[in-house]
């Protein structure tokens, strides 16, 4: 076999090898990288691509030995293999100045980097805030621990970004009307008293009502090089000023009263309405109709009316009264009524062929009961008895509802989540979406509806005149350019190029409203979908038989006692969880 040695060229740093005595067997690729990996330069850079190069132009076979003592008749073969290769460090810089990454390439057969060089090459970069002293001594470890000629990374120096600040915030000094929670309060003897829920709380002029916490600066940031980056307040939030409300003439951030009345909210602010206080609704008083709120400190009784455009709030009973409110409803203790002398009950079912508006009329006619609360928004009380309550958001009662005709555009919720004991029994219920209660129904099987039709119905109508409004307009199109095409093939005339492109025009305009007539088709039968998917009703105690529901077109009866359970439903049947 050809003897192999190698050596080192200081000139120029480079390893040779040095091939003689071409004796069999030849030389292979793989035998020369094994014996320089065994040389005292195996550390050097090895160029294997010089390999192939060296291999061709050693001869195919063995020159013959000319004697025993003699040598091949070819003279040492010198080639460059190898080289040596000095450590490769860079560091990197973002345009930031947030941050210093360090880029090492382990020396072979040359000089690695001192940790002397390591931060001086940082400190002519300027990096001087943010320092890891424990990356700057992972990196050199690892500068002595690698193989050679790997390449590794390691950040070394991190910036500081400016913190996020505090947004403004707001915060009620006095409760508004709206959060006042119904809490039945307690007696001397400590227990409670479930017919007084609290106080109403109201203010005088003057009076703090609402502070305004402003925005605070995040903590200040900096760069590598030790500038600071200051921080800034996020843009504060104005205060939303409301009738009878003015800032504080010592405070900006302070809103007061700038009247007597009831403190209600707005959006990050808040109003005073000049409310109007009654001790009574009945005889003495006659109908109460009000551009405002209304608190009554008594009761509701002998058939009167109130109409009010804010809230409504009544301490104590509503019995034999109406009450209407653009907004909300709040009734302390409780509501009671009772059905006229002729009424017809309604079992919720719901001719096909009328149309929704014709549905309520009908609703309404048919249970002409005595005592009738309609609000805009919620309706809430401790209890209810045969009455017709409407809401157009939720019905919320404390303990029971007993036989009344109850429409909500959302929910109706009969006691606290979980609460086992409230009751709900009788009557017909039509919510939006949502029912529950700690019982429904109850032993002796009473009958009842609940039925979640009128939103489901009201949608699917939505969703039927939209499509055949998109069918009429399509139809149009396709009219037009029928007589656009006529027109066409006639002898052109100025009056009738006219004529052509108005048609043309027409034609734009109504394939712009039809991508309008299909996107609320889309989202139509999409919020038609979710609200089917959403209707559901909890009980939290006993669902009792003679409990029944209705969703759209489809009739579900309950024939068994349960437990607490989630009702829910699909085309076919009641889905009980």
């Amino acid at each position: 076999m050809a003897e192999v040695s190698f050596r080192l060229v200081e000139e120029q740093g480079n390893v040779e090898i040095c091939i003689h005595n071409f004796a069999p067997p030849l030389l292979t690729a793989p035998e020369i990288k094994r014996m320089f990996d065994m040389s005292e330069f195996r550390e050097c850079h090895f160029l294997q691509e010089r390999v192939a190069g060296i291999l061709a132009v050693l001869p195919d076979k063995p020159t013959p030995m000319l004697g025993a003592e003699s040598e091949t008749a070819m003279e040492p073969l010198f080639f460059d293999i190898a080289e040596k290769k000095d450590a490769e460090f860079t560091l990197e810089v973002d345009d930031a100045f947030m941050q210093v990454v360090a880029h090492y390439t382990t020396h072979e057969g040359g000089e690695g980097v001192t940790l002397e060089e390591i931060v001086k090459q940082l400190k002519a970069i300027g990096a001087v805030k943010g320092l890891d002293k424990d990356a700057i001594r992972r990196l050199f470890d690892r500068t002595k621990k690698e193989r050679p000629g790997t390449s590794f990374s390691e950040i070394l120096a991190q910036g500081k970004a400016v913190g996020d600040g505090e947004e403004s915030t707001f915060e009620y000094i006095i409760t508004p009307l709206e959060d006042r929670v119904l809490e039945p309060q307690k007696r001397d003897d400590g227990t409670l008293d479930m017919r007084d829920l609290g106080d109403i709380e109201t203010v005088k002029k003057g009076d703090p009502l609402m502070r305004r916490i402003p925005s605070q600066p995040g903590e200040n940031g900096y760069t590598i090089q030790g500038e600071v980056l200051v921080a800034k307040a996020p843009d504060g939030t104005s205060f939303n000023i409301g009738e009878g409300v003015s800032k504080s003439p010592t405070d900006t951030n302070l809103l007061v009263a700038d009247r007597a009345g009831v403190p209600l909210k707005v959006e990050n602010g808040i109003s005073v309405s000049e409310a109007l206080v009654l001790k009574n609704v009945d005889l003495t008083t006659g109908n109460v109709e009000y551009d405002g709120a209304v608190i009554v400190l008594g009761n509701v009784t002998g058939g009167m009316q109130i109409k009010a455009t804010r809230d409504v709030m009544i301490h104590g009973f509503v019995e034999l009264g109406i009450i209407e409110s653009d907004r909300n409803i709040i009734v302390h203790k409780g509501v009671l009524g009772g059905e006229a002398d002729v009424v017809e009950v309604d079992d919720g079912s719901v001719d096909e062929d009328a149309d929704d508006s014709a549905v309520d009329e009908f609703d309404i006619a048919k249970t002409k009961f005595t005592t009738q609360l309609i609000a805009k928004k919620n309706i809430s009380s401790l209890y209810a008895q045969s009455a017709y309550l409407e809401a157009g958001n939720d019905v919320s009662i404390v303990t029971q509802l007993l036989n009344c005709h109850v429409k909500s555009g959302n929910g109706v919720y009969v006691g606290d989540k979980g609460q086992k004991k409230s009751k709900l029994v009788g009557g017909v219920i039509r919510a939006g979406k949502e029912v529950t209660s700690g019982e429904i129904g109850a032993p002796s099987n009473t009958q009842m509806t609940i039925d979640f039709s009128h939103r489901v119905r009201g949608l699917e109508k939505k969703y039927l005149e939209v499509k055949k409004e998109y069918a009429v307009q399509t139809e149009l199109v396709e009219g037009l350019r029928e007589a656009l095409e006529k027109l066409k093939a006639q002898n052109p005339t100025p009056e009738l190029i006219r004529h052509c492109k108005k048609i043309v025009g027409t034609i734009q305009t109504v394939k712009q409203g039809l991508i309008s007539i299909n996107l609320d088709e889309q989202a139509t039968n999409v919020e038609l979908n979710k609200l089917r998917a959403g209707i559901k009703v909890s009980v939290y105690g006993r669902l009792y038989p003679g409990a029944n529901f209705i969703v759209g077109d489809q009739h579900y009866s309950n024939n068994e006692e349960r437990g607490g359970c989630v009702v829910r439903f699909d085309s076919e049947k009641m889905l009980i969880e």
